[in-house]
C-alpha cells in the first residue's frame, strides 16, 4: 500500500512539475519539498532504518547529478534537480538512475525535435561541437549560458516521461 502511495505521489509531483514548468518555467520548491518529505517519511514506515536509508541514497544519487551538472556548466535548472532529488526519496537510488537513463534518452529526442521545429537544428550542432572542441582540445572551460532568445524545452517534460519509463522498467 505505502508503495503504491509513493508510486501515485511520484507521478502527481511529475505532473504538477511539467505544468509549471510550461506554464511558468520554474518547478517550484512547494512542488518539490513535499514530495522529498513524503518519500523519506513513507520509506520509512514501510522499511524502517533501510527505508530510511533508500530515500536518503536516492537523495544522494539526485545530488550527484547536480555535481554533474555544476561541473559541466549547469546542464540542468535547479528546480530540474530538486525534482530528480524527491524522486529520489520516494523511489529510491535505482529508480532514479533508471529515470536518469530515460530522461536523458528523452530530453536529447525532445531537444532535436524542437530545434528542427525551430529551424535551428545546424546552427545548435556547430556550437556544440565548437564548444566541445575548445573544452577538449584547448581546455577553455564549458560556458553554457543559457540564451532566451532561442525556443525553450521545459525539462520536467523530460523527466516526467523518464519517470514513467523508469517506473515500466523498474516496477513492472
Amino acid at each position: 500500500m505505502i508503495e503504491l502511495i509513493a508510486f501515485g505521489a511520484t507521478l502527481i509531483m511529475a505532473a504538477i512539475a511539467v505544468y509549471t514548468d510550461v506554464r511558468w518555467g520554474k518547478i517550484f520548491n512547494a512542488v518539490t519539498l513535499p514530495g522529498l518529505l513524503l518519500g523519506l517519511i513513507l520509506n520509512s514506515i514501510a522499511g524502517g532504518m533501510a527505508g530510511l536509508v533508500v530515500s536518503v541514497e536516492g537523495i544522494a544519487v539526485g545530488l550527484g547529478v547536480f555535481l554533474v551538472s555544476a561541473c559541466l556548466g549547469r546542464i540542468l535548472g535547479g528546480g530540474d534537480i530538486k525534482l530528480l532529488i524527491a524522486v529520489g526519496a520516494l523511489q529510491g537510488p535505482i529508480f532514479l538512475l533508471w529515470t536518469i537513463v530515460a530522461t536523458a534518452a528523452i530530453g536529447a529526442i525532445l531537444a532535436v525535435v524542437t530545434a528542427v521545429y525551430h529551424g535551428i537544428l545546424i546552427a545548435k550542432l556547430r556550437s556544440l561541437v565548437a564548444t566541445c572542441y575548445l573544452r577538449v582540445a584547448q581546455k577553455v572551460p564549458m560556458q553554457m549560458d543559457h540564451d532566451s532568445s532561442g525556443p525553450r524545452l521545459p525539462y520536467a517534460i523530460a523527466i516526467a516521461l523518464g519517470t514513467i519509463v523508469a517506473m515500466a522498467v523498474v516496477k513492472l
